[in-house]
């Protein structure tokens, strides 16, 4: 037999081998993780586990809605010629396993055995949480909210499991390189240092699965949530959004100075934002006339940077979706008007 042949058939032995290993090694790992969370949790929990690759993930979840694209090239998080499709495909490929229609999967391709029980607790704690209503208003803002609630609460609880210290984290400092993928993190950032105020108080997380934060705000400054504050809901128009104040802070911090981005931002109390084929308009309401000041020019001097004034208006091209951008300031709202250009 030649042996090239015999090569190839020795390779082929050896990748099944390791595969099969690489198998065992989860499921034993998984076992002995469920025993562990049930015991905590006090529950019965036996979900199907389920060993896929990253080719398959990325086959099933690959595809994405235009709108989304068009929302982050429009606001400038993403700049125009951005390949929306690439971004997705390389966070897939980042999965290491994810709950769906009551199963538990693994991407063994990102199998790492010191982390990996540490992985199914997370997952576990995310099948534990649907015995709770853990909902949103459908918004930009409520969305996050809930993904706070519900990752926060799966990051510190799959921690305290694997004995392993947990503290407060830190947001990176943003530019227009990582804010669009920031922005993706924060719930797991947010929603995590949350989970740490509300497990500190109550040595559990139960109340916040049972009362999760509508607002990012709450999120963001846990001292709102438990003074369960709320914000002005601010109207626009039909079928309008809300983005909230992580977004605020991001959409000034892609672009200028964190600290100011930070500053402006706090100030939030509500929104209202709508997008349509030919541009989008962002209402925003402040605490105080104060607050609404600092936003105010605080994207004007972000606007400054990106694009051409002339006639009231930013006029954005080159690099980043083409537009024309008013900014008007009104007591405590600003309103941030957009036109799209023609290319």
């Amino acid at each position: 037999m030649n042996w090239r042949i015999l090569s190839l058939i020795f390779l082929t032995a050896l990748v099944l081998a390791c595969t099969t290993q690489i198998d065992a090694d989860i499921r034993k790992n998984y076992d002995d993780a469920l025993k562990t969370f049930n015991a905590f949790r006090n529950t019965d929990l036996n979900p199907e586990l389920k060993i896929v690759d990253t080719e398959w993930v990325i086959e099933k979840w690959g595809n994405y809605d235009q709108k989304d694209e068009i929302f982050y090239k429009a606001m400038l998080l993403l700049p125009a010629n951005y390949s929306f499709k690439k971004a997705k495909e390389h966070d897939l490929s980042s999965f290491v396993a994810f709950t769906w229609e009551g199963k538990i999967y693994v991407v063994k391709d990102n199998f790492n055995e010191e982390t990996f029980r540490r992985t199914v607790y997370h997952e576990l704690e995310h099948l534990y949480q649907e015995r709770f209503n853990i909902t949103s208003d459908g918004t930009f803002d409520g969305e996050k909210a809930k993904a706070s609630t519900i990752e926060g609460d799966a990051k510190l609880i799959s921690r305290v499991l694997a004995r392993e210290n947990y503290t407060k984290e830190s947001l990176s400092e943003v530019d227009e390189k990582n804010a669009y993928f920031l922005l993706g993190y924060a719930p797991y950032l947010f929603g995590y240092n949350l989970a740490i105020e509300v497990f500190n108080r109550t040595n559990d997380t139960v109340s916040l699965l049972e009362r999760p934060p509508t607002t990012m705000e709450q999120v963001i400054h846990p001292e709102k949530y438990f003074a369960k504050e709320g914000f002005e809901r601010v109207y626009l128009g039909d079928n309008q959004n809300r983005l909230g104040e992580l977004f605020v802070l991001f959409f000034l911090a892609a672009h200028t100075d964190d600290s100011i981005a930070w500053v402006a931002a706090e100030g939030w109390n509500g929104d209202a934002y709508t997008l349509n084929d030919t541009g989008w308009q962002w209402k925003i309401s402040f605490d105080s006339e104060k607050d609404a000041v600092e936003f105010y020019y605080a994207v004007n001097n972000m606007l400054k940077i990106l694009g051409n004034f002339e006639d009231g208006y930013y006029t954005i091209e080159g690099k980043y979706l083409p537009q024309k951008i008013k900014v008007e300031l009104d007591g405590n709202y600003v309103t941030l008007t957009s036109h799209f250009l023609e290319v």
